[in-house]
């Protein structure tokens, strides 16, 4: 498969906005080049096999938890950013069937094709011209889904936003932010444990964990008014 991956002039490469964004090879040496193409097909084969493999791994452990006691065991146990768990479960899951190709994109190629944005003819096109040897940087994959939502082929709703990468690393201001919510959050767990019943607290817990609770779209909103009844 490393095949779809050389630089060959008869390929399209990207767009032409966009004549620079591959490496040129030419600039260093034949055999270092060679050694270099190689090793980003193994790394990039590497990466998307793990990511797959992970997103089948939590996929297989959620079934035994529910959504807010897989989230806690996601951030505590395993480390991982929800966030980035649920891309890796849908990146697993979307790649499921998919033909071998799908094993040497990228991790940023993965994200997008299996957002939830992302409509199911686009990707299997885009699979289809990569399985044929065309190159398509992640940049041209967003700039033609823009177009997309631009043209009303994707309608304007809020799960129509213009997708972007979905990175496994998060900014050190949201990992900020979450710890501070955990921490409050155990704050909040820790009181509750002090002043109910073992009964009552297993109530509690059971309650804020439900997935009914957790999906419910007004959750903030109810949370307000059932605190305010007892103000």
């Amino acid at each position: 498969m490393s095949e779809h991956y050389e630089v060959e002039a008869r390929q399209r490469v990207v767009d032409n906005k966009f004549p620079d964004a591959r490496f040129d090879y030419c600039s260093v040496a034949p055999n270092v080049a060679s050694f270099l193409k190689g090793q980003a097909e193994r790394i990039r084969r590497q990466c998307a096999t793990s990511i797959i493999q992970i997103g089948k791994a939590l996929s297989e452990a959620k079934r035994h938890l529910s959504h807010g006691a897989f989230l806690r065991w996601v951030e505590w146990e395993v480390g991982m950013p929800a966030r980035t768990a649920q891309a890796c479960m849908r990146v697993a899951s979307w790649a499921t069937g998919k033909s071998a190709v799908v094993a040497h994109l990228s991790p940023t190629m993965l994200y997008l094709l299996s957002a939830p944005s992302c409509p199911e003819d686009f990707a299997a096109d885009t699979l289809k011209r990569l399985e044929a040897g065309e190159l398509i940087a992640p940049t041209v994959m967003r700039e033609k889904l823009k177009a997309l939502r631009s043209n009303k082929h994707l309608g304007n709703g809020p799960e129509t936003e213009a997708i972007v990468e979905i990175s496994p690393a998060i900014s050190w201001e949201g990992d900020r932010v979450g710890n501070e919510i955990l921490r409050r959050l155990n704050e909040l767990a820790e009181i509750l444990k002090k002043g109910l019943s073992s009964v009552d607290f297993e109530r509690v817990r059971q309650i804020v964990t439900s997935d009914d609770v957790l999906n419910d779209p007004e959750l903030p909103q109810n949370l307000g008014r059932a605190f305010t009844m007892f103000v």
